[in-house]
């Protein structure tokens, strides 16, 4: 008589597959989310995207968040959201896409952040494969102490978690805020992003960049350059010589989130320059993006919330509205 034993054995190979891939979604090919790499964006060519072109726009977003609404139980409303701003981005048709941070709500060691990092992936897959998606690494995801292990982790799913491209002669420049924010779990990070960043500073000035604009997840001041120290901004500490580093450097604009509401004030003739959130909002103002204009002579830019966005965007005629 043949044993049953094999067919045993397969069907509970069979059925434990199964029940792992119910509840560990399968991830997408990450191919796309690994643009950022040895400190550049392979997107962009950086010798042709040197030289202005014409006026381009590109659309920044932030704090998508998944599992944020839920305390990371679901991502169903976060997806829902993603999904109306991907539908955006394809009718739009920005020069680039640019996301600034808090990617997932689960950090790098939490249970849930595999299954949030591969909804982000899949549904930002569905992004037109000829508009180039950039990644910011917010507190989210890589702590609020970063350390080498969770940005080794943020970099497998993300890519690089500081890194500049030039689009159309500006210079962009990405940097990794968490550890300015608290440098003490990684200060080999935060110093060798310090030395990298005079250098692309350095370089922008001497290629003579239109515009340097600099995008991270922390604003460095929400209103007043010199404000006192709180959850939502960059200590004191590092934010007064990094201002300095960049006015002198005569960076143009430094975009971010973390929030999850819109706030803006100057530096000088630099302009901060914070924006809500795709996912869960925390004030009045509604879950959406911001829309940046970019002229030779200089940027506009103006946030809308998903049920406002426009049909098209006329560069001539946009306007710099917040």
């Amino acid at each position: 008589m043949q044993s049953k034993f094999p067919i045993l054995i397969l069907w509970l190979v069979s059925s434990l597959t199964s029940l792992c891939s119910a509840q560990e979604p399968a991830g997408v090919p990450n191919a796309r989310f690994q643009q950022a790499a040895d400190r550049t964006f392979k997107a962009f060519d950086r010798q042709h995207e040197q030289t202005w072109q014409r006026p381009f726009f590109f659309m920044q977003m932030a704090d998508t968040q998944y599992g944020f609404f839920s305390g990371n139980k679901g991502f169903d409303q976060e997806v829902d959201l993603v999904r109306r701003a991907v539908e955006h981005i394809n009718r739009l048709r920005p020069r680039f896409v640019i996301v600034c941070g808090d990617l997932t709500n689960a950090t790098p060691e939490h249970p849930r952040y595999r299954e949030q990092v591969a909804q982000y992936h899949r549904d930002f897959s569905e992004v037109d494969a000829e508009i180039p998606l950039v990644c910011v690494c917010g507190n989210h995801d890589v702590g609020n102490r970063p350390t080498a292990e969770s940005i080794a982790r943020y970099k497998e799913n993300f890519g690089d978690d500081y890194f500049s491209f030039w689009v159309g002669g500006v210079c962009n420049i990405v940097l990794n805020s968490s550890v300015l924010k608290d440098p003490e779990g990684a200060p080999e990070v935060l110093a060798a992003q310090q030395t990298w960043l005079q250098q692309q500073l350095q370089e922008a000035n001497a290629a003579e960049a239109k515009h340097i604009l600099m995008f991270q997840h922390h604003p460095l001041f929400l209103a007043e350059e010199d404000e006192p120290d709180q959850y939502f901004n960059i200590p004191l500490q590092r934010r007064t010589p990094l201002l300095a580093q960049l006015k002198q450097a005569d960076v143009r604009a430094v975009f971010a989130g973390h929030y999850h509401r819109n706030a803006y004030g100057t530096a000088g003739s630099m302009e901060m320059i914070t924006t809500g959130p795709v996912g869960r909002p925390l004030g009045k103002d509604p879950s959406g993006f911001r829309i940046v204009t970019v002229h030779e002579t200089g940027i506009e830019h103006r946030y809308w919330g998903m049920d406002d966005v426009p049909e098209k965007i006329e560069l001539e005629t946009s306007g710099n509205a917040r």
